[in-house]
């Protein structure tokens, strides 16, 4: 092959190969050729070379259905024509595309013979372009619809991009103020500030935070950096809010609560006051009481006396509740820690109470766990009074009954544990007249009885409780109660106390989550599911084998029960409204109810009865699975195992 056939090869190539369509046309405006990219793309292989070479480019579907006709016979008439971006809606190859189109005539000693057609694909780039001005527009009208106000600019400080709000501050249009600088519409205290603090984002290549002022008006400015890759800093945004509310609205809020926190001071040192005043005359009217009692054997005079005595004491211990209170409310109290035994402390208690209990008919018991160590650190004055409270309370609502005290070693996921410390549950049970349940989140509270107060059934200013909850507290425990109206009601509550330093050090402690002994009645389920008959079948169940129940009809109502109930167990039905127990278990895991152990066991309560979905359950986070139908044996299986396994084979309650 000859070195002008060589090159007329490498010409041909070049032009089949060449990433554009090539199409040539004679005078008349037939194809003549094709190249073999617009075969393969435009035409996608559907289309061989014979289907266009012979035919009018001009009848060709893209450029008759496109308009470009009229293009073509300016080609033949000797001009050249550069076209950018033209929609073809219907090319050879059955899809629509924009392309750029340059077309240039083939001129012989001066007469025109033909013309060249080369087509480029743009189609990309077009709907790059319309996708970044919508984006562009879109950010512009996200960046106007704000209230903040927005820059970005160069290190130096000079406008590249700003919102409507930027510019309405500064009295200017945006277009006035791009690349203008920065400082220049501000004054020169703000303006010096400002450009040291961008100095300072750039140099850092972090955030900068500050406020400025502009005389009652505040804002709240951030600086942030923007790097490329290699971490130079080439922009700076800039964001001001104005927090004049916000920081009006925290002046108030710290005037009431200095206000507030003075009234309380107040309120406390009255309290204290008062109480001591009337201490001193209590103590001569008890001391004359106790005095003639010693001297009166008998009749109507002692009997008078035992009155005058027993109001004493009464008046008296309202007394001393209230100073409790004051100092309580003062933050006058601190714990004493001093080594002490649990056993001697409930010793105490059966001594100062049995014959109180016996006057009534009331059995008065305690029962201490042999696991809890001999000897603990903690604030046992406080210890006491905590139990005797509760007693009291106990006494107060029981006659012809039982009242128990119980110390339990338990493991604690709330309070502190370690080497060094131990968890104890106290109890105070009592077979007196109970408390309603939606009366039971107020005992706790200062000056309330509950329903006791209304119906005179029992007497007292309602502190009692109240100092009881404060002095757990104190203690860094929790304190709660579990009642029955009509049977009785169980206080508990769980402080952690340390060993002593010469008993600091690896003990095997069996806990009460290994006691072998079961109690349903000392465990609460709370039962999430929608069906009605589903949920009356399964909690009269519990309610046979003995536990407490609480019920939801879907995940949401079941996270706002668990936000103010105490529950032990969860039996979750998977498919709800509103909420179905996959998302509610994903909450409770999360730990996104205030107060409850994110541990707490779930059962899955469903009719998805394959093994593979009892994994999924597992997998999701659920502790157990119990597929519908279930016999109630099974379901006293489930929770006790469960309830075991959990460490909550004691009532200790959740929110430890």
């Amino acid at each position: 092959m000859g070195g002008q056939e060589a090159l007329a090869a490498n010409c041909e190539q070049i032009v089949q190969l060449a990433p554009v369509s090539i199409m040539h046309i004679d005078s008349e405006g037939v194809i003549t050729f094709v190249n073999d990219w617009h075969l393969v793309n435009f035409a996608r292989g559907k289309r061989d070379r014979d289907y266009f070479v012979g035919r009018n480019l001009k009848d060709m579907p893209g450029i008759s259905s496109s308009g470009m006709g009229g293009e073509i016979d300016r080609i033949l008439s000797g001009e050249t024509i550069h076209l950018e971006a033209v929609y073809v809606n219907a090319c050879s190859g059955g899809q629509s595309a924009y392309q750029n189109i340059r077309g240039i005539p083939v001129k012989e000693n001066g007469r025109v013979t033909g013309g060249i057609i080369i087509r480029e694909d743009v189609t990309k780039i077009v709907l790059a372009q319309q996708l970044l001005a919508e984006n562009q527009a879109i950010f512009k009208a996200l960046l106007d619809a704000t209230h903040d106000s927005i820059i970005l600019s160069d290190v130096d400080g000079y406008i590249l991009v700003l919102n409507e709000e930027a510019a309405r501050r500064r009295g200017q249009t945006v277009d006035a103020l791009m690349g203008a600088s920065l400082f220049r519409h501000m004054p020169l205290e703000q303006a010096a500030t400002r450009r040291d603090k961008l100095r300072e984002a750039v140099a850092r290549n972090a955030i900068v935070g500050y406020e400025e002022r502009y005389g009652e008006t505040c804002y709240q400015v951030s600086l942030c950096p923007i790097a490329d890759e290699a971490g130079l800093v080439l922009y700076v945004a800039s964001y001001s809010r104005d927090i004049t509310a916000l920081k009006e609205t925290e002046n108030q809020l710290r005037r009431e609560r200095e206000l507030a926190f003075s009234s309380s001071q107040a309120k406390s040192q009255f309290l204290g006051n008062i109480t001591h005043e009337l201490r001193t005359p209590l103590n001569g009217i008890m001391g004359a009481a106790q005095l003639a009692l010693q001297e009166t054997t008998g009749g109507e005079d002692r009997e008078l006396w035992e009155i005058v005595e027993d109001s004493g004491k009464r008046l008296l211990s309202i007394v001393n509740n209230v100073l409790e209170l004051a100092d309580i409310d003062a933050a006058a109290i601190e714990p004493v820690l001093a080594t002490f035994s649990v056993g001697e402390a409930l010793e105490s208690l059966s001594r100062n109470y049995g014959v109180r209990a016996k006057v009534r008919d009331v059995r008065f018991v305690t029962r201490l766990d042999p696991r809890i160590p001999e000897r603990l650190v903690g604030d046992v004055f406080r210890l006491r009074q905590i139990l005797s409270n509760l007693v009291d309370n106990a006494l107060k609502c029981t006659k012809d009954g039982t009242i128990e005290v119980r110390a339990k070693l338990i493991r604690s996921e709330r309070l502190k544990f370690s080497a060094q410390y131990r968890t104890v549950l106290f109890m105070v049970r009592d077979t007196g007249i109970g408390i309603a349940k939606e009366l039971q989140g107020k005992i706790f509270e200062d000056f309330e009885l509950a329903e006791h107060y209304l119906t005179k059934r029992v007497s007292g200013a309602g502190l009692g409780l109240s100092i009881a909850k404060h002095l757990v507290q104190l203690l860094g425990g929790r304190i709660w109660v579990k009642s029955t109206p009509g049977k009785g009601s169980t206080f508990y509550f769980a402080a952690p106390f340390s060993l002593p330093d010469y008993e600091c050090r690896d003990q095997s402690v069996v806990y009460a989550s290994e006691d072998p002994v079961f109690s349903p009645e000392d465990h609460t389920v709370l039962l999430v599911e929608d069906e009605r008959i589903n949920r009356l079948t399964t909690g009269r169940a519990l309610s046979r084998l003995g536990y407490n129940v609480l019920e939801a009809i879907n995940g949401q109502e079941a996270l706002q029960v668990l936000s103010r109930e105490q529950a032990d167990i969860i039996l979750m039905d998977i498919q709800m409204p509103v909420m179905d127990g996959i998302e509610c278990t994903h909450h409770i895991r999360h730990g996104e109810v205030p107060g409850l152990s994110k541990r707490i066991p779930v059962v899955a309560l469903t009719a998805y009865a394959s093994e593979k979905d009892r994994e999924r359950f597992l997998r999701l986070g659920m502790n157990d699975y119990l597929s519908k139908p279930h016999s109630i044996d099974q379901l006293a299986e489930v929770l006790e195992a469960n309830l075991k396994n959990s460490g909550r084979a004691s009532p200790l309650g959740p929110r430890l």
